[in-house]
């Protein structure tokens, strides 16, 4: 991801987690916000948090982030993305690795033709944030 802040090996998280979004959204149950953490050496964990409003999950997820001792972390749920054009649904990703200054943003948009999820375009950095590492 070339001219995109972060290094190689937050771009591949960001990737992976995006796949598993777009998995995701088109179970039965849906993508759950979830926290991934990933060590120095590339071993991941998730936590998924359910039973809220998505607002309250992803805030308890990003509370994760802060506490984690990861050297890198992404939060990952079924958002939206408005533009000029009206709101389109997207996988977000919110990551970051230890000496990064902000979070970075991603997204995936996606339609639904039934039951099947079809990706709108590429992933792509929409917006950086606050830092969510403690």
């Amino acid at each position: 991801m070339a001219g995109i802040p972060g290094g190689e090996n937050l771009h591949r998280l960001v990737f992976a987690v995006l796949e598993h979004g777009m998995r995701s959204v088109g179970t039965p149950d849906g993508l759950a916000p979830a926290l991934v953490e990933e060590t120095g050496t590339g071993a991941r964990t998730i936590k998924s948090y359910s039973g809220g409003a998505l607002d309250t999950l992803v805030q308890a997820a990003r509370k994760g982030a802060t506490a984690s001792t990861a050297e890198r972390v992404a939060i990952c749920w079924d958002g939206m993305l408005a533009g000029k054009d009206g709101d389109e649904r997207a996988v977000m990703v919110v990551a970051q690795e230890r000496g990064q200054q902000r979070s970075l943003v991603f997204a995936q948009r996606y339609t639904l033709d039934g039951a099947t999820v079809v990706p709108e375009g590429r992933p792509g950095l929409v917006a950086e944030r606050a830092s969510m590492l403690g």
